[in-house]
């Protein structure tokens, strides 16, 4: 069975372009801690175009993380910036990548839009 974080690289490489990012370009390692062994995975983004690799490239932001908790990162279940400022993840170089890869995450399961919630509460009439 592939983990979370797995499937999500594997995805992303697959699907190749992802318009979210089609003004980003950069490059991003993720440095994932399991145990002793520490599992690698490289993204360049070109103007949305993404290709991934697992290599120990350098790259303008490298992210630090545990690679369990990255899992929850990946299935939605933990919020980047909040991971970001309880340290649970670190970041060298440039953060603006991490935030923007931030969203080729999965949001939560349960999450709702909020002007729905919100819809007519404020309005003047």
């Amino acid at each position: 069975m592939t983990s979370p974080t797995t499937e999500l690289f594997t995805s992303i490489g697959r699907r190749g372009y992802e318009s979210l990012l089609e003004k980003v370009s950069g490059t991003l390692r993720f440095d994932l801690e399991n145990g002793h062994e520490v599992e690698h995975w490289h993204l360049v983004i070109n103007k949305g175009d993404v290709r991934v690799t697992q290599t120990e490239d350098p790259a303008e932001c490298v992210i630090h993380a545990d690679h369990d908790f990255f899992d929850k990162l990946a299935t939605g279940e933990e919020n980047t910036l909040t991971a970001l400022l309880r340290n649970q993840i670190t970041v060298e170089g440039d953060s603006r990548l991490l935030m923007l890869f931030g969203r080729l995450l999965p949001g939560r399961a349960n999450a709702r839009h909020p002007r729905p919630a919100t819809r007519g509460r404020w309005r003047r009439d």
